[in-house]
């Protein structure tokens, strides 16, 4: 008997309940998701099928938020951990963490990468600052495991991607990498890249086929993840347009999706403002405010709601 894959079957759970945070994430983490994020915005994958990238260059199993490990213990786990643990700074906990190892120059390189999925940010300084921190742990965890002591030129390159499925409006239908430079202030020195070239983060952010540049990695997300395309059509999708197959014996686990649950909640807001049904915005204010733990301006800035109407609705409120 012929049954759905992993994928295809938590496409079916994630748009049955839209609440399952898990689901996302599980999505995420298959092989062939994560190859098709890594051809689509990094260069360094451009050049390989996605196929090729999942079955043979992305080691291991990903890890879902799962394991922990103590670094000022000094315990090793085979794999990657995704609680990474300070006795002195605390837990950072990344949604999926893994290796790759691609033929580069005759030689295979090695990087490790994260992925995160976010719906709703407080901000884009809390979420860079947040990114750039994950980047540091990455690099200070390879202590005892890349390299020792002083090998410092052991460390491998690290990559912090963020999938917002509900960013910005400026923000929608783009990719963008960010990473060190340089500049030479007196004289005019080599470029020195290839020596402290250690970290990136980059931002993956959704949008609607309106808003232009609505193709390749971006689409495909977008559909994945949209509350408004039935999950037969999103299997076609797949197939047809990117070439991931999406029937096969095997066993699939389903997690809760509460992150990406508030990502299509936004765009029913969305919808609301668009058809004028400000009731419906109110109380979805107030259940924000109340449920979230926001001040009145925060919530309305999470909904987008323009500011020249936080008078009218700070009014309407009282």
């Amino acid at each position: 008997m012929k049954t759905n894959t992993p994928v295809s079957r938590t496409i079916d759970t994630a748009y049955r309940n839209p609440k399952l945070d898990e689901a996302c994430k599980k999505v995420l983490s298959f092989k062939i998701i994560l190859a098709h994020i890594l051809k689509g915005c990094l260069d360094e994958f451009k050049d390989f099928d996605a196929n090729e990238i999942a079955e043979k260059y992305i080691e291991g199993k990903p890890l879902v938020s799962k394991e922990a490990v103590h670094q000022d213990e000094g315990i090793v786990i085979d794999g990657k951990n995704t609680d990474d643990s300070s006795i002195d700074e605390g837990t950072a906990r990344y949604d999926i963490l893994f290796d790759v190892c691609i033929p580069v120059s005759n030689e295979q390189v090695k990087f490790i990468i994260n992925v995160e999925a976010q719906s709703r940010i407080a901000s884009l300084d809390n979420l860079l600052r947040r990114a750039r921190y994950y980047c540091a742990r990455m690099l200070s965890h390879q202590y005892g495991r890349e390299f020792l002591n002083s090998e410092y030129e052991k460390i491998k390159k690290v990559f912090s991607i963020w999938v917002l499925t509900n960013p910005r409006v400026e923000m929608r239908n783009t990719i963008k990498r960010i990473y060190l430079t340089e500049k030479n202030l007196v004289g005019n020195a080599p470029n020195l890249k290839e020596y402290y070239d250690t970290d990136e983060v980059v931002l993956v952010c959704l949008g609607r086929k309106k808003d232009g540049n609505y193709s390749g990695l971006i689409k495909m997300l977008d559909v994945l993840f949209s509350e408004d395309v039935d999950p037969k059509t999103k299997k076609h999708m797949l197939e047809s347009e990117y070439n991931i197959k999406m029937s096969e014996e095997m066993q699939t686990e389903v997690y809760e999706m509460c992150d990406y649950s508030l990502g299509v909640y936004d765009r029913g807001v969305e919808k609301g403002i668009a058809q004028g049904t400000e009731n419906t915005l109110l109380e979805n204010i107030k259940s924000i405010m109340k449920n979230l733990g926001m001040s009145l301006d925060k919530a309305l800035e999470a909904l987008n709601v323009p500011k020249s109407d936080y008078a009218k609705y700070e009014e309407l409120l009282k």
